[in-house]
């Protein structure tokens, strides 16, 4: 999702995009802290969840534990970046004003799906339709800062 956003926050500086990751998605990709640091945009919020999991595949450990993702964000060119286990984090992300460049916050989670979690309801190309006819609409005051 990271790449969407980006291209999302480049070519719309009027909203705030916020795109939420996993730690098994990040460590896979980890190229796209360089490229979100290197274009830099200051409305772009990157939040990974860190359950230390690959959960949708069948919640195989990865190695986040060994990692700093926020040193690996800032050494990547974001303007700012944090860790920790309180969710009080993101909540602090939200408060602060938008700084000249993305934003980096890693939170640990629990691993695991809650019970009677609902399922998606409608086919990939009714959700490619809504967030396409959403980003159309979207406006400047929507959203976070």
């Amino acid at each position: 999702i990271t790449p969407f956003a980006l291209g999302l926050a480049l070519t719309r500086p009027d909203l705030h995009v916020v795109a939420l990751d996993g730690d098994g998605a990040a460590l896979m990709r980890m190229g796209v802290f360089a490229t979100l640091g290197a274009y830099g945009p200051s409305n772009l919020t990157h939040i990974l969840l860190d359950n230390g999991a690959h959960d949708s595949t069948g919640g195989q450990s990865t190695v986040s534990p060994q990692v700093s993702f926020a040193g690996v964000a800032a050494a990547c060119g974001y303007a700012s970046a944090v860790e920790g286990d309180d969710a009080g984090l993101i909540d602090e992300l939200f408060a602060s004003p938008l700084l000249d460049g993305p934003r980096f916050v890693r939170v640990a989670i629990r691993r695991g799906t809650p019970d009677g979690l609902p399922r998606p309801t409608i086919t990939p190309p009714d959700v490619k339709t809504r967030l396409m006819r959403h980003i159309a609409t979207a406006g400047s005051n929507e959203g976070a800062r």
